[in-house]
């Protein structure tokens, strides 16, 4: 693939949200569960897919949010590690961004995750119906998706 491919991932140990932009154009986006308690198991698990997707891809970049350590977990922070780790080994640029660090609305004073899947369909029409989805959700599932494709977006700039 001629341009940038850049891999967003926001992650988690059961869900996680991909996104793959292609020089500027997202061309993937899914959410993707990880079932059962954590284990070295589950985390191979998730760092073959994540290598999948780069080898698939062809990517260059990887961006990962920035968890909020009062949200995080033991087994969480792993996981970021090792998915960094593991994106040095592949010599793929690595980054991380907090959802703070995103410019979306310079009007508002906080972004909220509302907000943030707000902009997102704003911007790509075609995921309005996972956000209506959402919005009518007791308990988020597409919120990771939409944080992936708005730091790799973030990280074009």
């Amino acid at each position: 693939m001629a341009g940038e491919v850049i891999l967003g991932i926001s992650p988690g140990t059961r869900v996680m949200g991909i996104a793959i932009m292609h020089s500027g154009e997202l061309i993937e986006w899914r959410v993707k569960s990880f079932k059962g308690k954590w284990s070295k198991e589950k985390q191979l698990a998730i760092l073959k897919m994540v290598s999948k997707l780069c080898d698939y891809y062809t990517v260059r970049r990887i961006v990962v949010k920035k968890v909020d350590p009062l949200r995080s977990s033991p087994q969480l922070d792993e996981l970021i590690s090792a998915i960094v780790q593991q994106a040095k080994k592949q010599t793929l640029l690595i980054k991380t961004f907090s959802l703070e660090e995103l410019d979306y609305d310079a009007h508002s004073k906080r972004m909220t995750k509302g907000i943030l899947s707000e902009k997102v369909v704003d911007r790509h029409p075609e995921l309005k119906q996972e956000y209506i989805k959402e919005r009518n959700n007791q308990k988020e599932y597409y919120t990771k998706m939409f944080e992936a494709i708005a730091i790799a977006e973030h990280s074009q700039h």
